[in-house]
């Protein structure tokens, strides 16, 4: 959108990010969004995802996906309130959704920033310091998150609740990671096992995307940030009691335990 177009959008976008807010914070969730605050598109989508965050802390962290190998990955933005280290515990009432994914995450060891030239692949790998093994917590601010347009996703963080980062890795995976074998357990129990399952193929795709997606912008990508690639199993709903572990081929092990309420 243009300065012009923000401004006079800007009341809109502020209250949006406000009911986003409070139902996220209420555990109350959004029955029916009022038709008047629906983002008009993703621009306005995108403005609102970034007001939320902006009341939240610094951003650390960022997610990205793509629902084919050939479709246009999104992204989304992370606070240092919602990365921790494995193993983590968190309260099942924490989270109205409560959905957990196994994704392979980066964290970079130097900035990707402004330049007109769009980065390679390769340039892109050099600047990743560790892997790691990941659990992203899905959570939402509507009561059918499923029903949920796809530009009040956008709007709600893209549905991030929470990201648990296994030990980071050096090297990175001697297998491609397109065909990366992955496990995710529930108590002990294989809930998923297959190589590869990301939705928008390889990871090195949606790190290259969204590293020249954001290298014009007033935040580009930068050392010490995490970058999470997409979930490579289906989507899970955890049980408050069960521990969950993301294990990937060559990399640490994530692990998140849902404590009762």
């Amino acid at each position: 959108m243009t300065s012009s177009e923000l401004s006079v959008r800007a009341p809109k976008v502020a209250e949006a990010a406000r009911l986003l807010i409070e139902a996220r914070a209420s555990r109350q969730p959004i029955q029916a969004p009022p038709p008047e605050l629906a983002p008009a598109d993703e621009a306005e989508a995108w403005a609102i995802h970034e007001a939320v965050v902006a009341s939240l802390g610094p951003v650390v962290a960022w997610k990205t996906g793509a629902p084919t190998p050939e479709a246009e990955p999104g992204m989304g933005l992370i606070t240092a309130d919602t990365v921790r280290p494995s193993p983590a515990a968190v309260a099942a009432d924490a989270f109205l959704l409560g959905a957990v994914e196994a994704e392979i995450a980066v964290t970079l060891g130097r900035d990707l920033g402004p330049r007109a030239e769009p980065y390679s692949p390769e340039e892109v790998l050099d600047a990743v310091r560790t892997w790691h093994a990941a659990i992203e917590v899905l959570d939402t601010a509507f009561a059918d998150w499923a029903a949920t347009p796809a530009v009040w996703r956008i709007a709600d963080r893209q549905s991030h609740g929470l990201l648990v980062l296994g030990a980071g890795a050096a090297e990175r995976p001697s297998v491609p990671l397109a065909r990366l074998p992955v496990v995710l357990t529930i108590d002990g129990e294989t809930a998923f096992a297959h190589e590869g399952g990301n939705t928008g193929g390889d990871p090195v795709r949606l790190l290259t995307h969204l590293a020249n997606a954001r290298r014009g912008s007033g935040r580009p990508l930068m050392a010490g940030d995490v970058v999470t690639t997409g979930s490579t199993t289906p989507f899970l709903r955890a049980a408050p009691g069960q521990r969950v572990r993301a294990i990937f081929e060559g990399l640490p092990e994530a692990e998140l335990t849902i404590s009762p309420a």
